[in-house]
Formats: C-alpha cells, sequence, structure tokens
C-alpha cells in the first residue's frame, strides 16, 4: 500500500496522502435523527475513490483506511432537490455497500438530472437545480479516540447512476498533545488572520469538489470538545491525538490553539507562520507538552466558583447541556442545565448591554435536582462583552464566562 509524505516547516506537520483509499472513524455521538420509515425504492451502492485518485473518509483506523461505520446517515438528492435520508445497510468496517431510503419522494421537488449525495445527513444541507450543495462545515466537533467526530468530515459525490463514490471535501489535523496529570475538555483552533474554517459553504461535486464559504454564517475557529474530560500520557511519546476536520485553507498569518483544561485552566500556543492545508490530506503535528496557565482568565463557558482557590468549576459541554436566557427590561438571567444530572447554573440580572469595565450586582445561584445547592450575592466586573458571549469576575476570583 502506497504512502506519500510530504514534508512541512518548522512546526514538523507531517502530512500523509489518502490516495490509498485512507480514511477515518466517526465517533458515536448521534446527528439529528433522519426520518425513519423505510420506503421501497432502489438501493444506492457507496464507495470511495481508487488508489490512484485521491481517497475519502468516514471511518478511518490506524492505517486511514477508508470504511463505512453501521448505520450511518447520508443526504442524497436523488435526480431532484429534495433531500432525503439513506441509511448505510452494512457493518461497521465495510469500505462500501448500499444504503436505502429513509422516506420517500415527494414528488414536488424541482429536477437536477442527476444523482447528488452528501455525507453525513443533515436536514439543512440543500441543492439546487445545477446541482450545487449548500452546508454548514460544523463550528463545534466532537472528540473520538482516533479519528474524527460524527458528522465533522464532510464528503460529496455526484452519479448518473445508483453508484456513488464519494469524495473529500476537506482534510484532516491531528493536534498531539501531553502533559502530566492534565485532562482536556477542548480545543479551539483559531485562524490569526480570520481565515473561514467553519461554517456556511456552497460546495460543487466534482472531482475535486470545489468550496466556497458564504458571507454569513462563517467562523475563523473550530472547537473539538470531549464529552468527559481526556487525560494525557506524560510524554510525547504517549501524546494523545486530538483529530480536527477542517476545509482546504491556507492560513497567511497561521493559527493559534487553545486548550481548556478538565479543570477550566487554559494552554495556547500560536504558530505564526503561513501553513496550507490541501483538501483530501491529514496532517499530524509535533506533540505539545500542555502546561496549564493557573492564574489564566478562564475562556470556556461555564461557572468558574472560587476559581484560583481551588474551586471545581462548571464547564458547558456544546451538545449535550442547556442554555437558557431569560430577557426583561434591559437585563438578563443566564441559565446553564445539566441534563444528566439536573443541575442548574443561573447569574442575573446583567444588563445586556453591559461594557468592559462595568460593575454589576447579580445574583449566583446552584441547584441540583430543584433544591438550591448554593446561592449568593456577587459584585461582577465585566472582563470581555462581546456577539452572545460575556466574561465577568467576582474579587475572589469566580469567573462567569456566558454564552447567550
Amino acid at each position: 500500500m502506497k504512502r506519500f509524505l510530504l514534508l512541512l516547516l518548522p512546526l514538523l506537520l507531517l502530512p500523509a496522502s489518502c490516495r490509498d483509499r485512507r480514511e477515518a472513524d466517526v465517533t458515536d455521538d448521534p446527528l439529528p435523527a433522519p426520518p425513519a420509515p423505510k420506503v421501497d425504492e432502489p438501493l444506492f451502492h457507496a464507495s470511495f475513490e481508487e488508489m490512484d485518485e485521491p481517497g475519502t473518509k468516514v471511518h478511518m483506523n490506524g492505517e486511514y483506511k477508508v470504511l463505512w461505520d453501521a448505520g450511518d446517515d447520508i443526504s442524497i438528492f436523488a435526480g431532484t432537490t429534495q433531500n432525503r435520508a439513506y441509511r448505510f445497510k452494512g457493518a461497521t468496517g465495510d469500505a462500501d455497500g448500499d444504503f436505502e431510503a429513509q422516506e420517500g419522494a415527494d414528488g414536488t421537488s424541482p429536477s437536477i438530472g442527476h444523482n447528488v449525495a452528501v455525507y453525513p445527513y443533515m436536514a439543512s444541507t440543500s441543492c439546487d437545480t445545477d446541482g450545487k450543495l449548500t452546508l454548514d462545515f460544523p463550528q463545534n466537533q466532537t472528540y473520538r479516540e482516533g479519528t474524527y467526530g460524527t458528522g465533522a468530515h464532510i464528503m460529496v459525490a455526484r452519479s448518473d447512476n445508483f453508484d456513488l463514490s464519494f469524495r473529500n471535501a476537506g482534510c484532516g489535523l491531528g493536534i498531539k498533545l501531553y502533559g502530566s496529570g492534565v485532562t482536556v475538555s477542548s480545543i479551539t483552533l483559531t485562524s490569526r488572520a480570520g481565515e473561514k474554517l467553519s461554517g456556511k459553504a456552497v460546495v460543487t461535486p466534482g472531482a475535486p469538489p470545489v468550496i466556497e464559504f458564504t458571507n454569513t454564517n462563517v467562523f475563523p475557529s473550530v472547537t473539538l470538545n470531549c464529552a468527559t474530560p481526556v487525560a494525557l500520557g506524560a510524554d510525547a511519546a504517549s501524546a494523545t491525538i486530538f483529530w480536527f476536520a477542517l476545509p482546504p485553507v491556507t492560513l497567511s498569518a497561521g493559527f493559534t490553539i487553545s486548550v481548556t483544561t478538565g479543570d477550566g485552566k487554559l494552554f495556547e500556543r500560536s504558530v505564526t507562520r503561513t501553513t496550507t492545508y490541501e483538501r483530501n490530506y491529514v496532517y499530524r503535528m509535533s506533540a505539545l507538552q500542555v502546561v496549564p496557565v493557573a492564574d489564566a482568565v478562564p475562556t470556556a463557558p461555564g461557572i468558574y466558583w472560587k476559581y484560583r482557590s481551588g474551586g471545581t468549576p462548571y464547564i458547558y459541554t456544546s451538545g449535550v447541556d442547556q442554555i437558557s436566557v431569560y430577557e426583561a427590561e434591559g437585563k438578563m438571567w443566564v441559565r446553564y442545565l445539566v441534563p444528566a444530572t439536573t443541575h442548574m447554573y443561573e447569574v442575573g440580572p446583567i444588563p445586556t448591554d453591559a461594557a468592559v469595565n462595568d460593575v454589576v450586582a447579580a445574583t449566583y445561584t446552584e441547584s441540583a435536582a430543584g433544591t438550591t445547592v448554593r446561592s449568593a450575592d456577587v459584585s461582577l466586573t465585566v472582563l470581555s462583552a462581546g456577539v452572545g458571549t460575556m466574561t465577568l469576575e467576582t474579587k475572589d476570583h469566580s469567573y462567569f464566562v456566558l454564552k447567550f
């Protein structure tokens, strides 16, 4: 089996070509469920590009081999602009197999004259009569050992028959981290010059697919969230690799990696040179030691009660926890809800137009199963305020990193 190696400069990124049909395991985290009823329609057979073509991926094993997972769902626009869910009938580890419709044709959608498919299935994906897709490159991805999160890595296919050959829309970047006694809650990768890394894009299937980000609902960052904090190895030889799915991109001023540890501390490292990530390649960064900054202001949304005196923080988990915001008379109350433990964390009232350095009088309440665990009147100084985010601090270094 061939491997193509490309040596990049001082960062020691080592890309491995996916040309020998290589790729990655999806996560166990469920995507929004497509319609359940099955219908009696022809099956589509899906595979990946041949060895002498740039490869694709859904399920990546240790050799980056292209494999499907049982129950994978894809969107197929079967000759029309209707987005229909199709489900994989094979087993985890299959390199190809059949997909069956989970809903019937509506009989009213405009014709496109061929079949267009997208992995993963998302109800928000659309296709115009020219066969161009509008879809989201996810800003929030979920950690899974040795691979990407479910639905993070976008693939597309176009065919005039029932055989689909999927191609990668993007590439993969593996961040290798180690640190004795350190756990990782999330990692955010941000382009230093503002290049688009996630959000809404128009994708034209082809060889290769063409990607154009829109001018709205796009972001210069991608965050990898860990449902449970991931313990790192103590040295470089035992480093843990965290996989990001990225669009093909040239980062003209490099990027910044921000790691939030399981106890809410922060570690950052920046690469300031130009870096390019090509479609269909897998890149691995040389191992970095995570040395959290104890007195850094936390950035991950959550409640950091008595943070610098050893308090255990609550850190919001995207896609699992819930955020509730109540507004009245120019003020708001922000509440984090944890369904699994019935915990609730609430702070307010906070002026909706609060600016940096403003001092706010509020009440912080923590409860479990409806019973109050903690309630305190707090004086908060606004450290930062942006669109949908705000960070506030008490004199004894409790932090409220709010998302609303």
